[in-house]
């Protein structure tokens, strides 16, 4: 062994190499060998953490990403339901207000049917509709009186709520009040019609006696108001055509000769006679009622029993007319007309 071990140490001396240079060189390549690997194992494990971080991160936006698109889809189905909703809410409310306006529309239709044939009777006489403006043709026509003069005068406008329209004044065709409401009061039909209005001072008095009547136990129910020169044009020559003028003129005023279109009267009439415009309420409680308390709110009953010769017209328990507390109280307590309290013809 010796040997061996010299021979190779001598080997060495001759190729000139001394065995401690090998020896730290052997060892100096190990240590570069150790430093690499750890060098590498170093830089795969850095690169390993990137890699998980960068993952990691990608993984992130992507939850982030896909719950802002479900969040955005959610957002938009909400808003897509919304507006469907809304669309369904307004074709809903389209086709109520469509209902509604062909309900009023057939109303309205309905009460002109009613007024234009005039009053329908039930078996016991009772008017079966509340909208007709005028009376049936009298039983028992009555023949005017010789001073009921039927020329046409122009109404005194300016008298205001003491106007006096009759067969002898007449009110323009086109005449119509500015000041028309709708009282607060009953009625006997649904909706408003051109009858539902009166003038603004007569409708306030109108609303503490129909208050009142409820409070003595008196159902009321308002009829016919306002009437347009036009509408009574129609309405006389309805009656013409049915009754004939003479029978017609009892009841019916001639067009622009109508207190109606004054807008300071009112039709009204109660449950008890189907709230119908007949001569029975005045014998009813409800018609004993206005009779006796009108004036206290500036009515009088127009065309009271008896008073044909004096008024042109039969007896109208129905039809009050607005003069003012002041002049309805004297009225009532004389026994006179408006024409006999005004001085004027009729």
């Amino acid at each position: 062994m010796k040997k061996i071990v010299a021979v190779s140490t001598l080997a060495l001396l001759l190729a000139g190499c001394n065995p401690g240079d090998q020896e730290a060189q052997d060892n100096s390549k190990t240590e570069q060998a150790n430093k690499s690997a750890d060098e590498k194992a170093t830089s795969d494990s850095e690169k390993s953490d990137a890699e998980v971080a960068k993952e990691k991160e990608a993984k992130e936006a992507a939850e982030t990403k896909k719950e802002a698109e479900a969040k955005a889809e959610a957002e938009k189905k909400a808003e897509e339901q919304a507006a469907a909703d809304k669309k369904a809410a307004e074709e809903k409310a389209a086709e109520e207000k469509a209902a509604e306006e062909k309900t009023t529309e057939e109303k309205s239709s309905d009460a002109s049917s009613t007024e234009d044939k005039a009053t329908d009777k039930k078996d016991d006489g009772k008017t079966d509709s509340a909208q007709d403006p005028e009376p049936a043709k009298p039983s028992k026509p009555e023949s005017e009186t010789p001073d009921v003069d039927k020329s046409d005068t122009k109404a005194d406008l300016s008298l205001g709520e003491l106007v006096v329209v009759n067969k002898k004044y007449s009110l323009p065709i086109d005449y119509k009040p500015s000041d028309l409401v709708v009282p607060n009061v009953s009625f006997s039909y649904s909706g408003v019609l051109e009858q539902s209005y009166m003038r603004a001072p007569a409708a306030k008095q109108m609303e503490k006696m129909f208050a009142d009547a409820k409070a003595d136990g008196v159902t009321l129910n308002a009829v016919s108001g306002f009437r347009s020169g036009s509408r009574q044009t129609v309405l006389y020559n309805n009656y013409v055509a049915r009754d004939g003028k003479a029978a017609a003129d009892q009841y019916s005023a001639r067009p622009g000769h109508s207190e109606h279109q004054t807008g300071l009267v009112f039709d009204i009439s109660a449950p008890s006679v189907g709230n119908g415009l007949t001569a029975e309420l005045g014998d009813t409680k409800e018609g004993k009622w206005i009779a006796n308390n009108a004036a206290k709110y500036g009515f009088i009953v127009r065309y009271d029993r008896g008073f044909q010769s004096r008024t042109g017209y039969t007896y109208e328990p129905w039809h009050i007319r607005y003069v003012g507390v002041g002049p309805a109280t004297q009225i009532k307590n004389n026994g006179q007309t408006l024409e006999e309290y005004m001085k004027v013809g009729h």
